[in-house]
């Protein structure tokens, strides 16, 4: 019987533990939703107030950016985690290696890697 009660303790416990991890991890989710709105509605804003810096390509519908560190040399880098391209490979390497953050979403540039176009 004593067996009994302490199997019931553990579950109470155990039950407790999960309802404060689904809390937890609904606080996360909703926090996740919210910096997702903010970073857009600061991407927007930037993209509004920032002078036109785009070359139209030979490719209809495509367009070549320039970086938005030095604002001279055309967007080729591909930040490796969040997988924003918004650089050249000098500024991404140089913003690697003194932030270690992306410009755009602050998320951690673990790599950075350059792109290439294929040109027709």
């Amino acid at each position: 019987m004593e067996l009994i009660y302490d199997l019931r303790g553990h579950m109470e416990q155990l039950h407790q533990e999960i309802m404060e991890l689904r809390k937890s991890i609904k606080s996360c989710v909703n926090m996740q939703v919210k910096m997702q709105h903010s970073f857009k509605q600061s991407w927007v804003a930037a993209s509004a107030t920032r002078p036109v810096q785009m070359k139209e390509r030979n490719t209809p519908g495509l367009v070549k950016h320039n970086c938005s560190i030095c604002h001279v040399m055309q967007v080729d880098s591909l930040l490796y985690r969040c997988g924003h391209m918004c650089t050249c490979f000098k500024c991404a390497v140089e913003m690697q290696r003194t932030s270690g953050e992306c410009s755009v979403c602050e998320a951690p540039i673990v790599d950075v890697v350059k792109a290439f176009a294929h040109e027709n």
